[in-house]
């Protein structure tokens, strides 16, 4: 069974890992934007798997978030679904 850390790589279990994707963008100024049911990809092993239910501000600048931010997002989180990871083959298709 896949871990429930979307920090992990559910193919080789390395934390090498970063988010690369994000769906239904809300943009929240200039440099933040709320993004949902994020992809990751594993830098050891190639892998990738969607993180559904999972929600984070991208940023375009860095450093701390803006108080909107932080609230745009702790909304979103008390309204997010259960995470769950799903491995996803070389395709993009769940595994």
């Amino acid at each position: 069974m896949a871990t429930a850390n979307p920090n992990t790589c559910p193919h080789c279990g390395s934390s090498n890992s970063g988010a690369n994707f994000g769906f239904n963008p809300q943009r929240i100024n200039d440099d933040e934007t709320l993004i949902h049911d994020v992809l990751f990809a594993c830098a050891d092993c190639g892998g990738e798997w969607a993180a559904i239910g999972y929600v984070m501000i991208a940023q375009r600048n860095g450093g701390e978030l803006s108080k909107e931010a932080q609230d745009a997002l702790a909304g979103a989180v008390a309204n997010a679904e259960e995470l769950r990871i799903e491995a996803l083959d070389q395709e993009g298709n769940p595994i």
